[in-house]
């Protein structure tokens, strides 16, 4: 796993999640105030480095108990994008799936690894993956992600990472709230070299109703 330490002024805490009939303790940010004075000193500017790994989002919940349903190949090695807190990675590799977790970002990269120390995952790897200057050669015969695209920016170098990653019969998984309409033009741009099918799953946590869309995807030249 890559060497990566979580700054010393990020508190955490302890939550239990439950995902597929496994759980697991995760650490979580506690306290946000280092990361919204970050924000308040460098401007509005700074919105592109606001920490979306802080929160477990409700689409990787939905996806990672889709995927484990699913039951993959445990031969079949599975790529986890932007990933954030790695949740979907991170449930993955604790039901014995090999499994590459990436993010950009060197807390969220530190938060996962910890994690996955922390509940005695040891068949999981890290790795630091910008999309926009990626950096990784191996291809994948899965590829996951939740709420990936927030920005016009990623459309291209998502689809790319898609393109270059995805092996040839493989198959990737991107899952998001409804609400979000950021993923319309990554779909607009993708379905030129993929075959995409979307699903809708709800998801109720908190007294609070989710609709969460899952996009599978597929290469073209696929039967």
């Amino acid at each position: 796993m890559a060497e990566q330490t979580l700054r010393e002024n990020i508190e955490l805490e302890p939550k239990m999640l439950a995902i597929g009939g496994k759980r697991l303790e995760l650490l979580c940010v506690k306290n946000l105030e280092p990361f919204i004075s970050d924000l308040e000193q460098n401007g509005q500017e700074s919105f592109d480095n606001f920490p979306f790994w802080v929160k477990i989002w409700e689409a990787s919940i939905v996806l990672t108990d889709r995927l484990v349903h699913m039951d993959p190949d445990k031969e079949e090695h599975i790529l986890e994008l932007g990933a954030g807190m790695g949740i979907t990675g991170l449930f993955l590799g604790a039901f014995g799936y090999r499994v590459t977790i990436t993010d950009s970002n060197k807390d969220a990269l530190a938060l996962i690894k910890q994690n996955a120390e922390h509940n005695g995952i040891d068949n999981v790897e890290v790795a630091e993956l910008d999309w926009h200057r990626p950096r990784l050669d191996s291809t994948f015969d899965t590829i996951c992600g939740s709420e990936l695209v927030y920005r016009k920016s990623d459309v291209e170098a998502v689809t790319g990472i898609l393109r270059r990653l995805l092996k040839p019969g493989g198959t990737a998984y991107l899952a998001h709230d409804i609400s979000r309409m950021s993923m319309t033009d990554f779909l607009a741009t993708a379905e030129s070299f993929f075959n995409i099918t979307h699903k809708g799953m709800s998801f109720t946590g908190g007294g609070e109703k989710k609709q969460i869309i899952i996009h599978t995807i597929r290469h073209k030249t696929q039967t």
